[in-house]
C-alpha cells in the first residue's frame, strides 16, 4: 500500500500560496492583486485574471509592468463556473492567477445563495436540504483552488456587518462592526495561506499568516500599500526550503510544561496591561483584543472564546515582539 504514496522530507520549496485580499469598493483590491502577482510571477511571468467585474481589471492594462492577460466570467456565477475558470487559468500557462472577484460565487446571480434560494422555491419549503447541493458544489470549488499548480490571488468584496443592540438607555439601535467582513462563505478565507484587508488609503491589515516568517513578505505598518516588492518577497519565501529545528533546540519531554487555555488567557491579559483601559475587565471594551487584531495579525473573526491554545501561544509570541 505504501508504494502508492511518495514519502519525502517536508520542504517549503514549490509551495503555491493562496492569497485572499478583501475590502470595500475603491480600496484597491484589483491593483494590489496585480502588483502582488507581478512580484510573484517575475518580470516576464504570465499573469491571467478571471474577471467577473465587467472588465474592471483591464483598467490597469497600461500601468502594470509587463502587462497581463484576462478573460471574463459571466453569470451564472456558480461554483462549477469558477472551477472552469481555474482550469482555464492553469491551462493558459500562467505563472500566477487572479480571480476578481470571488464574491460573485457566493452572492452573485447563480451563486451559492441563489442556488439555495432556487432550491427552496422548487421544493416549496425552507430547510437545510436546500443547501446540500450548493454547499457540495462550493466544496468542490475550494478543493480545486487548493490543488492549483500555481500561486493564485482571490479578491473579495467586503462590507461592514450590522446587528441590533441596545444603547445605554435600553433603546434598540443598529450597531455596525468596527471592521469589514469579506463577502464569501464564512469559512472560505480560512483556506488561504494568508489574507488581508485593504483600507481606504490602500494600506493593509494582515488578518491571517500561516507562518511567522511570512509576515515579513507584507507591509509591517498601516500606511504602506502592497507593492511588486512584496510579491517578490513572497516568491522568495515560497522557494526557501526552511530547515527543520535541530533536536537540541526542542524542549525535552521530561521538562516540557504545557499551559492550558485559561493560563494562556491570563498570561496574555497580563502582557497587554499597558494596552488596556485601567479598571476595564472586558477583552473587547478594554482595548486588549483590539490590539491583538490590529497589531498581531489575528483574523478579525477570531474571539478570545474561540481562540485555541495554539492561537493563544502564537498571539503571545507575536505580542511580545510588538510591546
Amino acid at each position: 500500500m505504501s508504494e502508492k504514496f511518495e514519502i519525502k522530507t517536508a520542504t517549503r520549496v514549490g509551495i503555491n500560496p493562496l492569497i485572499v485580499a478583501y475590502s470595500e469598493s475603491g480600496c484597491g483590491k484589483t491593483y494590489s492583486a496585480l502588483l502582488l502577482a507581478r512580484g510573484l510571477a517575475g518580470a516576464n511571468g504570465k499573469i491571467v485574471v478571471a474577471d467577473s467585474e465587467s472588465g474592471r481589471a483591464s483598467l490597469y492594462a497600461d500601468v502594470l509592468p509587463g502587462g497581463f492577460e484576462t478573460f471574463g466570467i459571466d453569470a451564472p456565477f456558480s461554483p462549477s463556473r469558477y472551477v472552469e475558470a481555474i482550469d482555464a487559468i492553469e491551462a493558459s500557462g500562467a505563472a500566477v492567477g487572479i480571480i476578481d472577484s470571488g464574491s460573485h460565487e457566493h452572492e452573485g446571480p447563480g451563486g451559492v445563495l441563489d442556488m439555495a434560494m432556487e432550491n427552496e422555491h422548487r421544493s416549496g419549503r425552507a430547510g437545510l436540504h436546500n443547501w446540500k447541493t450548493p454547499k457540495f458544489e462550493h466544496a468542490k470549488y475550494v478543493q480545486r483552488l487548493l490543488r492549483i499548480k500555481i500561486p493564485i490571488i482571490i479578491c473579495l468584496r467586503a462590507k461592514f456587518k450590522t446587528r441590533q443592540g441596545k444603547d445605554d438607555k435600553g433603546k434598540t439601535v443598529i450597531i455596525k462592526d468596527d471592521y469589514v467582513s469579506p463577502i464569501a462563505a464564512e469559512d472560505f478565507i480560512f483556506e488561504a495561506t494568508a489574507h488581508f484587508q485593504i483600507n481606504p488609503d490602500h494600506s493593509i491589515i494582515l488578518s491571517k499568516c500561516s507562518h511567522p516568517s511570512l509576515r515579513d513578505c507584507f507591509p509591517k505598518d498601516k500606511t504602506t500599500p502592497i507593492t511588486i516588492e512584496h510579491g517578490r518577497a513572497l516568491a522568495a519565501w515560497c522557494n526557501a526550503a526552511g530547515k527543520p529545528l535541530a533536536v537540541s533546540a526542542q524542549v525535552p519531554p521530561a521538562t516540557a510544561t504545557a499551559k492550558g487555555k485559561k493560563e494562556l488567557e491570563l498570561e496574555l491579559w497580563t502582557l497587554l496591561k499597558a494596552k488596556r483601559t485601567p479598571g476595564n475587565k472586558s477583552w473587547l471594551t478594554s482595548g486588549a483584543w483590539q490590539f491583538v487584531v490590529d497589531e498581531c495579525g489575528v483574523d478579525p473573526n477570531l474571539t478570545i472564546e474561540s481562540a485555541t491554545v495554539q492561537d493563544l501561544e502564537s498571539i503571545i509570541a507575536t505580542a511580545k515582539g510588538k510591546l
